[in-house]
């Protein structure tokens, strides 16, 4: 048996969705719904293999963009090549552009609530403050300065 092209394998995975026009990856995708694909057991996503598939080769520097602001669309059609500054204007323009930050933030070990505590708690040195909230004190030192979670007052 003949081994599939990776077209054959790509378009496998594909489901084209008839209202919007964009071609759903239904294979694996990312934490943050890009579509991948394994080539030569490397994985690549799915949105530049189109590209390369359908239109061509990428050029050094650049990405590739979506039209449809689909993270899992993969029609040739809404994707387009752009720098990191055109796509980041692009999001902007579009209204996508969202700033994580306190306890919606990945990273956040606190809550609003805690950081308004550590501000209160003024009779407590940094460093009891860290072992009471599991953190650096270099941080409590920063949350007490507003230079972190400067959002709170």
């Amino acid at each position: 048996m003949a081994r599939r092209s990776l077209k054959e394998r790509f378009l496998d995975k594909v489901f084209p969705e008839p209202n919007s026009g964009c071609w759903l990856w239904t294979g694996g995708v990312t934490s943050c719904g890009y579509g991948t694909i394994k080539i030569d057991y490397v994985t690549k996503t799915t949105h530049r293999t189109s590209y390369r598939l359908f239109k061509g080769e990428i050029n050094d520097g650049l990405l590739v963009l979506h039209k449809c602001d689909t993270p899992c669309c993969v029609n040739p059609d809404h994707l387009f090549l752009g720098t990191a500054k055109e796509n980041s204007d692009d999001m902007i323009r579009k209204n996508r552009k969202f700033i994580t930050r306190g306890e919606l933030s990945g990273n956040a070990k606190l809550k609003e609530a805690d950081v308004i505590r550590i501000r209160a708690m003024s009779q407590y040195k940094n460093i009891e403050l860290a072992k009471m909230f599991n953190v650096s004190d270099a941080i409590i030192s920063r949350i007490r300065s507003h230079k972190r979670w400067a959002h709170l007052k």
